[in-house]
């Protein structure tokens, strides 16, 4: 597996471990951890030092706050899977290609949207979850380009399969980037390599360069 040089920040990543992080940035990171076996590490110190702290084996009762913690930790924990007798979906399907498909949105494939178009050889399906941000799997066909543009939220992506590239770098599986109003970024790929991505926003892009300006009133087919 290719190095992942792209991680959550420890602030996530301690939300994460606490039970604190919602549901949909949960599911960003979720898919990470299985790419990630450095940010596994760090999750599980994090969650062994909440448990450390509840000190669970004390003979003093727990307070108000360590109970509240307590509550929050086991809501994280996973619940056991019931059986079923529909088959697990593993694979996400787009134009005769098989893309391995988070283990997270596994048994949730019902909440994945079709494939719609967008500008410049790109695709989407939108994945439905709670709160105000919009969760997508972003599909960028071989020698694609997405105009030069900022954010005026936060996004987040997640690289599943092959590789983009924009000013700052070159991203491949597994690594997490994170991508404010401070930045601005074109990102493309190559003439020879396609790539699929997870991605999470709170806001519409803000297009700034040349014609694709035009596209701002339209910006928020890009936040749906």
């Amino acid at each position: 597996m290719t190095s992942i040089h792209f991680h959550p920040t420890n602030e996530t990543l301690a939300l994460y471990a606490s039970g604190d992080l919602d549901s949909a940035s949960s599911i960003m990171m979720s898919a990470h951890l299985e790419f990630c076996s450095h940010c596994r590490h760090r999750v599980a110190d994090m969650e062994e030092n909440l448990a450390r702290e509840l000190d669970l084996s004390t003979a003093e009762p727990l307070s108000n706050d360590m109970n509240a913690m307590l509550e929050k930790i086991l809501a994280h924990s996973p619940e056991p899977q019931l059986e079923t007798n529909e088959p697990t979906a593993t694979y996400l399907e787009l134009d005769n290609r098989r893309f391995h498909l988070p283990r997270v949105l596994q048994n949730h494939q019902d909440q994945i949207g079709p494939w719609t178009r967008l500008p410049g050889k790109i695709k989407r399906a939108h994945v439905s979850t709670a709160g105000q941000s919009k969760m997508n799997f972003i599909y960028m066909d071989c020698d694609s380009v997405l105009p030069q543009h900022t954010h005026q939220g936060q996004e987040i992506t997640l690289v599943l399969a092959g590789e983009f590239m924009d000013e700052q770098a070159t991203y491949r599986p597994g690594d997490f980037i994170i991508q404010t109003s401070e930045h601005k970024h074109s990102p493309k790929t190559r003439a020879d390599q396609d790539c699929l991505c997870l991605t999470l926003l709170d806001a519409p892009l803000h297009f700034t360069s040349g014609l694709a300006t035009l596209l701002n009133p339209f910006s928020q087919l890009f936040f749906r």
